[in-house]
């Protein structure tokens, strides 16, 4: 039963307790033993210590204060350093996950060891790199005397996966998610007040990215747009922990940049930092991180990373680039809670997820290290299940998925039965959020509950590693947000299951699937005269639409048809499906071309389009055509005698 595995993990807690006594019984003792030696310290007697803002930053003082240092970088008068000490602090946004200190609710752990975290080589890297000269950084931008970074350097983040899939420079709303999240739409949670990449990847992970032009940046609470989402993410990679600056971690963020794109980190900026315009910056004190930016290259020539930074243009006017940097390797705690969007697709599915508030470094302790975490939902219409997400809270984890139909109720547990599809397993080898697409849909009913259920297994003996969306800020107003569900559940074997999580907990494991809209996508009737010939084009729906076959509209009291009809994907002219005319086949089928196999006509994307008509088909005589469900388009139409036209297009209606 779970709850021996809980009382297991009690005896553990206090065995670990013990541990941490004598651990810091070592650690006092070597502390005074350092002391007694001399010319050992913890820390260099030179290096300045500005954890609070001054009241005046004067330029030539802290120009001094860097060449005493032995630095060679350059500061100067910005917007920043005219204003006022308590402006200047709230530009600090980044807010840490740190251990609570307040004893935490039964059976939940916090995860303090994320510095575990590490990537594989992928080979020789290059000695200097730069994604911003490469097109893949959009422009910078500037968060106002607002302590919103933790927005911009995750935007930035999406922004730049977005341009290495797409070739194209998204402008993303950072006022939409900090409106948005459940933290301020529904807490009351002032985002200029900082934040982290935990809340806002469960923001886009949920939701996803709108354009800036629909809520446009405003350096302060307003209220949430519900703008169109532009893309959703599906794939977030934790790269670093708290030592993210040390020397260890150097290839393995280099790594990540060449994998996914640049990346979001944090920095311990201080007056110095501020005031940075050209120059290598460094920085060689001990203090937590409290800025969000991006790191976007590197040059191991200077020894240093290229970093984007979202204070505007006039801040680093003289560096690397109008609002960059460059920061040297290990300064200023530059690398810790690195992180990065590694997934993203069209927003065109239904995300199911019980876990609202996301996962922000807690789980649930059940005192095995191969627990079985599971969630029911239920769809409100018919839909295919496509993939099973969840929050992997340690690397090198393997796990298996399986879909249930059915929960059985006992006195004092739970079973699942009748299993849908197929058991799927596989390996992750960092923490993160992760979207493991089935290799056997799954068909669900509206109204009919259904199970994900996954085995997690670590290979590093934690105890606890399904992950939980608690939170134990006190300034997140957590209680007030958070709700459980009653439909998570936890189990030490798979084979029984107790329900898990009160008083807003939930388990962070979700599902998506994908609707079949039953409307067509319909040009209607178009006009004559009309010849027979070869339409290219592309059409792009609002809707996803589940197409079997394409009829075409024809002049009346004539046989008009199309001969021959194929879709490709716009992007990398694959084909996804063809139909070729059958025949005057019996009253009004000659209308029709049946598709070999029948697709999905998914929202917001584009397909190029081949029409071969045949006798009388009517056309539409305009390039560009709107519809009720999207977009479809004239790109060249060539007749029966090889005249070539871009003004017709095919009046034809996919179903």
């Amino acid at each position: 039963m779970l709850g021996n595995c809980w009382t297991a993990s009690k005896k553990n807690k206090m065995r670990s307790k013990k541990a941490i006594g004598i651990m810091l019984a070592v650690i006092i003792a070597v502390s005074v033993l350092t002391a007694a030696i001399p010319g050992i310290a913890s820390e260099p007697s030179n290096t300045p210590v500005t954890t609070e803002p001054r009241g005046e930053i004067g330029i030539e003082e802290l120009q001094q204060r860097v060449y005493e240092q032995g630095y060679n970088y350059a500061v100067a008068e910005n917007w920043i350093t005219r204003l006022s000490p308590e402006d200047r602090k709230a530009l600090w946004g980044y807010k840490h996950l740190t251990a609570p200190t307040e004893p935490l609710p039964e059976n939940v752990r916090f995860v303090s060891d994320i510095q575990k975290v590490k990537t594989e080589k992928i080979g020789p890297l290059p000695s200097s790199y730069d994604a911003m000269a490469l097109g893949y950084v959009t422009p910078v931008k500037n968060q106002g005397a607002c302590g919103s970074c933790w927005l911009f350097g995750a935007t930035a983040d999406f922004e730049s996966a977005v341009a290495i899939g797409e070739s194209t420079l998204f402008d993303f709303s950072e006022q939409e998610v900090g409106d948005c999240s459940i933290w301020s739409r529904v807490g009351g949670y002032d985002f200029c007040e900082g934040g982290n990449a935990f809340m806002t990847i469960n923001y886009f992970t949920k939701y996803g990215a709108a354009d800036e032009t629909c809520h446009p940046y405003a350096a302060t609470p307003q209220t949430c747009q519900n703008c169109p989402v532009l893309k959703n993410v599906d794939n977030w990679r934790m790269i670093t922990g708290d030592d993210g600056e040390s020397q260890i971690y150097i290839s393995t963020i280099k790594n990540a940049i060449l994998n996914y794109g640049s990346v979001y980190s944090t920095i311990y900026a201080n007056d110095e930092f501020m005031a940075y315009d050209s120059g290598v910056y460094e920085y060689e004190g001990a203090e937590e991180p409290n800025h969000a930016i991006d790191i976007i290259g590197w040059n191991d020539t200077l020894g240093a990373w290229l970093i984007k930074n979202s204070w505007g243009t006039d801040w680093g006017a003289s560096g690397p680039y109008p609002g960059c940097a460059w920061v040297a390797y290990e300064a200023a705690n530059l690398g810790d809670s690195t992180s990065a969007i590694s997934g993203y697709k069209i927003p065109d599915d239904i995300i199911f997820y019980h876990d609202e508030c996301g996962w922000l470094g807690h789980c649930a302790d059940i005192g095995a290290p191969t627990p079985y975490g599971a969630v029911r939902f239920r769809p409100s219409q018919n839909a295919t299940l496509t993939a099973v997400d969840f929050w992997a809270v340690d690397a090198n984890m393997e796990y298996e998925i399986k879909i249930f139909d059915t929960l059985n109720t006992y006195p004092t547990y739970y079973t699942f039965s009748n299993q849908l599809g197929t058991t799927q397993t596989g390996t992750i080898n960092e923490l993160g959020y992760y979207s493991i697409p089935l290799n056997t849909p799954v068909e669900l009913v509206s109204g009919n509950d259904f199970i994900v259920q996954i085995k997690l297994l670590t290979t590093t003996g934690w105890e606890y590693p399904i992950p939980i969306d608690y939170c134990a800020d006190p300034d997140m107003n957590w209680t007030a947000i958070a709700t459980s569900s009653g439909k998570s559940y936890a189990s030490c074997d798979g084979s029984q299951f107790e329900k898990y999580g009160t008083g807003g907990i939930d388990i962070g494991i979700r599902a998506r699937a994908e609707v079949e809209v039953t409307q067509p996508f319909d040009t209607d009737s178009g006009t004559y005269p009309s010849i027979s010939g070869a339409h290219n084009g592309t059409i792009t729906s609002n809707q996803t639409i589940n197409v079997s076959k394409m009829f075409t509209y024809s002049c009346s009291g004539t046989g008009g048809h199309s001969e021959y009809v194929a879709l490709y994907n716009a992007t990398t002219g694959d084909e996804i499906a063809n139909g070729t005319w059958t025949g005057y086949q019996g009253a009004g089928d000659y209308h029709y071309i049946i598709f070999e196999n029948s697709f999905l006509l998914k929202k917001d994307a584009t397909y190029n389009y081949t029409v071969r008509t045949g006798s009388y088909p009517q056309i539409h005589h305009t390039s560009a055509l709107p519809t009720a469900n999207g977009w479809i388009n004239c790109t060249e139409f060539t007749d029966a005698n090889g005249k070539k036209y871009n003004n017709w297009i095919p009046a034809i209606r996919l179903e």
